[in-house]
């Protein structure tokens, strides 16, 4: 068969939204009811898509209506991350060394994952290329544009509005412990406590360990990256001193050269994107793409132009509005059709492993004050697997509701 065109009900259990178009004269008792609980999901605002494996629609309201995604926008951004850069792709952090002057430049590749785990790797790849003291460090972030403007993204402490640039550590966010006493403690065992960390710490009061994100990424995300491998380094007897400072690494005539590579690929970073639905790692994999592509360092609103062209001409999503990679502003627009095609691609690419579980479905769920979004596969009992958007004004339980119906519906 063929692609139905919306409006197109062939079978009895297709006809959950044709109550809102007034088109069925008569259905069973069961029918109306699913049509009042679907019509009732909708009276806020949203929409629904569903189509089987072979991209039959079999259930549309509102499809082709823009609606604000929240994270469901992650799927387009890990859709042109994975085509752009491939799946094997280890972002790099670069490492140089000027043996006379003892000075370190680190130049930020924009690796989202580079954590203390990694730190320690390139302090011991460090030491052993003879690094024995460093006096001076230098923090090169020019791989990215230098205002770096994510649209929603707030002030708070929480670590979801961190800060984004192409160099930082543990996702921007220091991780400090607060003891009994009131003293501050290291809070995880692998991340020494730095400068930073204590500062930052000074406006926690409550006991405990908590994350506290750093807003500001174009300087303070840096600064402590290079803080906490300073600390580290100090930990394996390696003599540090010296101020840390923003600028160019190159500058360095004859450096010694390390270049760390990521333990994790990119397609391994997107499944953790999608699971943990990391809006700094999603935009930081969107402007790694961009960087890769453009000879010039990219903007928030460079890479969006590129993720949208790539929807368009790859996908054949030409009415998407994104004006940063994450869902977490309120001015990105895609519909529940767009959201399904590019559910459809990446699974033709074999990529739709890589989203979570959501209560038996493989799906990614987004969520906003007022919006409550899910999309994803859903397998059936009869073995077939059906595809799906639901895009809605409401809170969390409204989704559940919707995707506990598209079950009953098609079970």
């Amino acid at each position: 068969m063929g692609r139905e065109e919306p409006g197109a009900f062939p079978l009895k259990p297709l006809v959950a939204l044709l109550i809102l178009l007034a088109l069925v004269p008569a259905l069973d008792a069961q029918d109306w009811a699913l049509n009042r609980r679907i019509e009732s999901l909708l009276k806020c605002g949203g929409g629904i898509h569903v189509e089987d494996d072979e991209g039959e629609v079999l259930l549309s309201a509102n499809s082709d209506t823009p609606q604000v995604p929240a994270s469901v926008l992650k799927l387009a951004t890990a859709a042109f991350v994975l085509e752009t850069l491939g799946s094997d792709y280890r972002p790099e952090t670069g490492f140089f060394y000027d043996l006379e002057s003892g000075a370190l430049c680190v130049h930020g590749g924009g690796d989202p994952f580079l954590v203390s785990e990694e730190l320690r790797i390139v302090a011991d790849s460090l030491q052993a290329r003879g690094v024995t003291k460093v006096v001076s460090w230098v923090a090169d972030c020019g791989i990215f544009h230098t205002c770096l403007v994510v649209d929603g993204r707030g002030a708070s402490q929480n670590p979801y509005d961190a800060g984004i640039g192409p160099l930082y550590v543990n996702f921007n966010t220091v991780t400090v412990r607060i003891t009994p006493q009131g003293a501050v403690a290291p809070g995880e065992r692998e991340t020494p406590l730095t400068p930073m960390a204590i500062a930052r710490a000074r406006s926690v009061r409550q006991v405990g360990a908590h994350r506290l994100s750093i807003l500001d990424g174009s300087y303070a995300g840096p600064r402590y990256a290079l803080e906490l491998l300073r600390a580290i380094l100090a930990e394996k007897g390696i003599v540090v001193e010296g101020e840390i400072h923003i600028g160019s690494c190159t500058k360095m005539a004859d450096p010694i050269t390390y270049m760390h590579k990521n333990s994790l690929t990119v397609q391994e970073m997107i499944r953790g994107m999608l699971e943990y639905s990391n809006n700094l790692v999603a935009n930081t994999l969107l402007l790694d793409a961009a960087s890769s592509v453009l000879t010039k360092p990219p903007s928030i609103d460079d890479a969006t132009v590129l993720l949208r062209e790539f929807l368009g001409d790859s996908i054949h999503v030409n009415d998407a509005v994104i004006v940063e990679g994450s869902g977490l502003s309120k001015e990105n627009r895609l519909t529940p059709r767009g959201a399904v095609k590019i559910l459809h691609y990446l699974e033709q690419k074999g990529w739709d492993q890589l989203l979570p579980d959501y209560d038996g479905a493989r799906a990614k769920s987004g969520t906003l004050n007022g919006v409550s979004c899910l999309a994803g596969y859903l397998a059936l009992d009869d073995g077939r697997r059906i595809t799906f958007s639901i895009m809605l004004r409401g809170s969390v339980g409204s989704r559940d509701k919707a995707l506990a119906m598209i079950r009953q519906l098609f079970r």
